[in-house]
């Protein structure tokens, strides 16, 4: 029988909202030698000609300083400088440079331009994780944008800077008014079809889709991309971020093929204009990874992952939140895949990063923390894993509001725990609850409802309410056979579990097929020395064993306490379930030393155990929004 834990994890996502400043002719021509430069230097710029127009901005800085001109010239040399510094990813380079051109416009009177700078200077604040002078740098400009007209293009970028600002810290009911003023600021300014509204519909988007409003944030996404796709090479990294934004919500209901054929649109753009080695190319990765995972295709979703957080540290430094959370990702996937040794120190990292740079009350912390509870469940440490659950609901609940899908991942997290424990109502209650959540979030047909209909049909199997189990399962089965496909892991997982149910009811011929088909599909795709393997070895072991199918049974035994012993640990809960199994092979067939021994051996694991069941390995392979999901067994 297999419960489900299902875990969490924020993938990344970086926007840029960075403007150019043009040139106006003045009537010294020394001057409009380094303008000029300058407006050469937009039109490779605008079509991703970046060798080409640093070249050119360069040269209009080095022409100015040549000439001594601290004005006009070089402000514009050293903000469009900057500018490509920050959209290519080289954020320490761009800074100084913002900074001095900044200071030459404070000199004069031209109000536009220091909004700009301010703007440009508070997004890349915000991009190098300075929040509160983001926010100083963001009211400044707002307060000179303001004085200019009051729905000037600026403003609207002062708004959605303070947005985002609050938005990264979770505070969404503040940073929704300030998406949508700034929104019908641009619709007016610049008119509805401008690839700047399109700006601000794909952060209004994802706003939406944090809050679990996934419907909005869809039509927002194709929007923006409409608006987008009308005007070739403008906009082209927000143009990437809808494509892959839309893509996490078509992957959330199922429609893989049109998602990873978005992810590779969006990485496509983004290789076009930032290069190979930007972080937005390493969101790119991380999001094919996460489909690759969902997929079950475990061994490919790796080196995307690697490839990407060694792209964020090279380009953001090793403690940044991305880098952070990167860590927490590839962690649950050594969880999907057993390599629990590989796992503590990835999520500790993580931790550390994660709570360094937006304290002990933040999604990202909550995630990781369950993703260490789910190690803990797994490795049969069950109050330690509880504790942790809490922490982490605790956390969610906060900063999310009791109805997020979120929110239903860990209470059904919990529920299991409360299962392990012998706590059948609490754990009944949390079940049904995470389906209400579930159901009402995505409807009843969802395959995010597999796992807490798994939950709950093995919480009735555990009160023998055979039949009522068996309804639940088998729908759970047909959703994810229809969403995932017939040889995923998830749907192994489900085989499994109705494979378990027929056993226990004594049903042979039901059962065979199901575990046997559960024991392919995780061969294949997990390998074979992985804990999952062991744990449908078992319930072949058990089913021969009912059928006096002897020495086939004692090999799967046999087989599945090597694997045990060697993934887990001699001492784990699970290892103690087949040795008991094991032992009353052993016991009828007349060897009864031997059979008292394993069964001494079980004993003892058990007795340093609080909770006096088998442990169930964790099999990562699903996501629910910014969230992950593991199966245990």
């Amino acid at each position: 029988m297999c419960s489900a834990i299902r875990s969490l994890a924020k993938e990344p996502s970086i926007f840029l909202a960075l403007s150019l400043l043009l040139p106006t002719w003045t009537a010294r021509a020394e001057e409009s030698l380094s303008e000029k430069a300058v407006s050469e230097g937009r039109q490779p710029r605008q079509r991703a000609g970046y060798v080409e127009a640093e070249k050119a901005y360069q040269l209009a800085s080095a022409e100015a300083e040549r000439l001594g001109y601290e004005d006009r010239g070089l402000a514009l040399a050293l903000n469009n400088l900057a500018a490509l510094y920050h959209e290519t990813g080289r954020l320490s380079e761009a800074e100084p440079l913002y900074r001095r051109a900044l200071a030459i416009w404070e000199k004069g009177s031209e109000r536009v331009e220091i909004a700009t700078l301010l703007n440009n200077l508070a997004r890349l604040c915000l991009d190098r994780e300075k929040y509160d002078e983001a926010e100083g740098l963001s009211k400044r400009a707002m307060a000179f944008a303001s004085s200019i007209a009051p729905k000037h293009s600026e403003l609207a970028r002062s708004l959605h800077n303070l947005a985002d600002l609050e938005a990264i810290q979770f505070r969404y009911a503040q940073a929704e008014p300030l998406y949508r003023e700034a929104l019908n600021i641009l619709q007016t300014s610049v008119g509805p079809e401008d690839p700047e509204v399109a700006y601000g519909l794909s952060h209004l988007a994802k706003l939406c889709f944090r809050q679990a409003r996934y419907a909005e944030a869809e039509a927002m996404d194709r929007q923006a991309i409409d608006i987008l796709q009308k005007n070739p090479g403008q906009r082209d990294s927000t143009l990437a971020s809808s494509l892959s934004d839309l893509a996490d919500l078509v992957a959330h209901q199922g429609w893989d093929v049109e998602a990873g054929a978005l992810y590779q649109q969006a990485e496509t753009h983004w290789q076009r204009t930032l290069g190979s080695e930007h972080p937005n190319i390493a969101l790119c990765l991380s999001n094919r990874a996460r489909l690759h995972k969902k997929q079950g295709r475990l061994a490919d979703a790796e080196p995307l992952y690697r490839e990407a957080l060694t792209i964020w540290e090279k380009t953001q430094g090793p403690d940044h939140l991305n880098v952070g959370n990167g860590l927490s990702n590839l962690a649950l996937l050594y969880l999907a895949q057993g390599r629990y040794a590989e796992v503590e120190p990835l999520l500790q990292r993580a931790l550390a990063i994660q709570q360094k740079k937006v304290g002990t009350e933040h999604p990202d912390v909550a995630a990781t923390i369950n993703a260490l509870a789910t190690l803990r469940a797994a490795q049969g440490q069950y109050p330690d894993a509880e504790k942790l659950f809490r922490r982490a609901l605790t956390i969610r609940r906060k900063v999310s509001g009791p109805e997020h899908p979120s929110i239903a991942v860990l209470m059904n997290n919990l529920a299991d725990m409360f299962r392990l424990s012998g706590r059948i109502s609490e754990a009944e209650t949390l079940n049904k609850q995470a389906l209400v959540i579930l159901d009402k979030t995505f409807g009843p047909e969802h395959p995010q409802l597999a796992m807490p209909l798994n939950n709950l049909a093995s919480l009735y199997q555990d009160q023998r309410l055979y039949s009522q189990a068996e309804r639940l399962y088998q729908r759970a089965l047909a959703i994810d056979e229809r969403t995932l496909g017939p040889n995923h892991p998830q749907v192994a997982t489900l085989a499994n579990n109705l494979g378990s149910l027929y056993l226990y009811q004594k049903k042979h011929g039901q059962a065979a097929p199901l575990l046997l088909r559960c024991l392919n599909i995780r061969e294949k795709v997990l390998g074979p020395e992985h804990p999952d393997v062991a744990n449908v070895l078992h319930n072949l072991a058990r089913l021969h064993f009912l059928e006096q199918r002897h020495s086939e049974a004692e090999s799967l035994y046999c087989r599945a306490l090597a694997i045990q012993e060697k993934a887990l640990g001699p001492d784990h809960p699970a290892v103690a379930q087949t040795l008991a199994g094991y032992a009353l092979l052993l016991r009828k067939t007349k060897r009864k030393s031997e059979a008292a021994a394993m069964k001494t051996r079980a004993e003892l694991i058990l007795t340093k155990s609080t909770v006096a069941r088998s442990a169930y390995q964790t099999v990562d392979v699903g996501d629910l929004g910014p969230s992950r999901k593991s199966w245990r067994k």
